[in-house]
């Protein structure tokens, strides 16, 4: 195995900043360390537990040294504006050219940029070192406003999450094609993600599929316990956990969004009480890790609220934070490539139900390309190895550059060892064609309330008359309670009338409205929704 330098990269690809723009292109390639193998794993080897360190040794080829190159390169913003973002590639050695598929790893939640991948000081640049040295080249993101990229982050922002990482994308096609590079992508393109890596995964898949880049063809997308449904699984998942251990969730995700949609409030004091309102600012300014933001923040998430901006949060339908959600969720689509959802039982931060209602939905929409499987009854945190384990076996079985890890029989002392840590539900998953039957999905719970919600929300609002010009009668349901609103929006979701349900016919005066459609929405623990015409 030879290691490899860059002689002039640095200088070729500073270049593109004054000569373009382009979105992919590279501003600057900034070769960073080789490692061989053996350093690879004793690094391995200090930073995981011991079944998580021998499974990923038994599955692991160890080919290759690997060189990591960060890129700085052109991409868009949240809003749609040029700006700068960074990511690592990690390229196998070689001593001629060598054409090979390319491994892309979203990377889960992060708040302290030197945490971001391009700075190989986290334990999320582990994937590129293992998939390099096994024959992949393999790409690392670090999104907007993270690493080396101005602003802010904006967290689970489906959009630029896929822009940021298909823009990388064409970056690393730019990088191998000069000449020095003699690993080459062979236009097979592998996509895997954890936690917010997951969202961004999926958002990847489904933008590649709407508009395919040249150069490569996604073969499979991996993704483990993402928040698929922001609107409502994760946020019905946040409001009956009171006591949430990861309270900073929601104001990375809320300054992330005012940032790109600049509508969710016009002030932080509208949102938050004293003191979160003054120091929620500073503690997301890329200094602070996750752990550090949230020993700042209360356990009991809802008391950091205004309640009034809390309450619109959880039951009105349009307002600007649950649009918002909406148009994050990822649930609302059909892949057609491969994709594997994994997740765990006792995910105290993701809600399973995310899993399994984007299975669902995906099926219902006649995807026969996903499949989704349990992993075991493990935290958040203890998921993500096997997750990460699964995306190299189903990538080593589709792209052929290694054996196929899933038909590898276990040697004895793992599979006691595996036995040992409640490790059946990973066993299982192990098979290529497994997946849950839907009979399984729609027993957890999240997805039959779900379920349930949208077969009562589509029984339509008796409203009449209908078409009208004056006065409209709106029949309230049962089981709606005293803190129940009516709303009525206009077709931009501009609220125009909200009144406190106090009678079972409601009345609304739309005597002074344009001509035209306006939804009744009925908010409180389940929204029911119609339609009047005025004329």
């Amino acid at each position: 195995m030879k290691r490899f330098t860059f002689l002039g990269i640095t200088a070729l690809f500073a270049l593109n900043i004054t000569i373009s723009a382009q979105r992919g292109t590279i501003v600057e390639a900034i070769p960073l360390v080789t490692l061989t193998p053996e350093e690879i794993m004793a690094s391995l080897r200090a930073q995981l537990p011991e079944l998580n360190f021998s499974l990923i040794d038994y599955f692991t080829y160890k080919k290759y040294n690997v060189q990591a190159v960060k890129i700085l390169y052109n991409t868009i913003d949240g809003k749609g504006s040029p700006t700068v973002a960074s990511g690592v590639a990690f390229l196998p050695a070689v001593e001629k050219v060598t054409k090979m598929p390319v491994f892309t790893y979203l990377h889960g939640t992060l708040t302290r940029d030197i945490d971001a991948p391009s700075y190989l000081t986290g334990i999320e640049s582990v994937v590129g070192w293992i998939m390099a040295m096994d024959g992949y080249i393999a790409l690392e993101p670090d999104y907007l406003g993270l690493g080396a990229g101005p602003g802010i982050h904006p967290y689970l922002h489906a959009d630029s999450e896929a822009s940021a990482s298909i823009d990388m994308m064409k970056a690393l096609i730019q990088l191998c094609s000069n000449p020095l590079i003699l690993t080459k992508p062979d236009g097979n393109l592998y996509l895997s993600g954890y936690s917010q890596g997951a969202h961004a995964a999926l958002a990847t898949q489904r933008e590649l599929q709407a508009h395919p880049i040249a150069g490569l063809s996604l073969k499979k997308t991996i993704a483990g316990s993402g928040a698929y449904s922001l609107s409502n699984i994760q946020k019905n998942f946040l409001f009956d956990n009171p006591e949430y251990p990861n309270p900073s969730f929601i104001p990375f995700l809320l300054l992330g969004y005012q940032n790109v949609y600049g509508n969710l409030y016009t002030s932080l004091s509208q949102v938050f009480v004293a003191p979160y309102n003054s120091t929620i600012p500073g503690l997301f300014d890329g200094s602070k890790t996750v752990e550090e933001i949230d020993s700042q923040l209360p356990v009991r998430w809802e008391s950091m609220f205004v309640p009034s901006y809390l309450w619109n949060f959880r039951y009105r339908y349009f307002h600007p934070v649950n649009i918002a959600l909406r148009a994050n969720d990822l649930i609302n689509w059909k892949p057609v490539t491969d994709l594997h959802l994994y997740y765990c039982t006792c995910d105290e931060l993701v809600a399973n139900g995310n899993s399994l209602l984007a299975y669902l939905m995906f099926v219902l929409k006649g995807s026969t390309s996903v499949t989704c499987l349990p992993l075991g009854p493990f935290s958040h945190v203890d998921c993500a190895p096997f997750v990460l384990l699964l995306a190299k076996l189903q990538t080593d079985c589709s792209s052929g550059a290694n054996p196929c890890g899933l038909d590898k029989p276990l040697p004895l002392d793992l599979t006691k060892s595996i036995a040992e840590a409640d490790l059946s539900m990973l066993q299982k998953s192990m098979n290529r064609y497994e997946t849950l039957d839907l009979e399984d999905v729609y027993a957890n719970k999240e997805v039959s309330e779900f379920v349930a919600n949208i077969s009562r929300t589509e029984q339509p609002l008796t409203i009449y008359p209908n078409p009208a010009t004056d006065i409209v009668y709106i029949e309230i349901p049962d089981g709606i309670s005293v803190n129940s609103r009516l709303c009525l929006y206009n077709t931009l979701g501009t609220l125009l009338v909200s009144k406190n349900i106090d009678r079972s016919i409601m009345t609304i005066d739309v005597s002074s409205l344009s001509e035209g459609l306006y939804k009744v929405i009925v908010t409180g623990q389940v929204t029911y929704s119609g339609t009047v015409i005025v004329k």
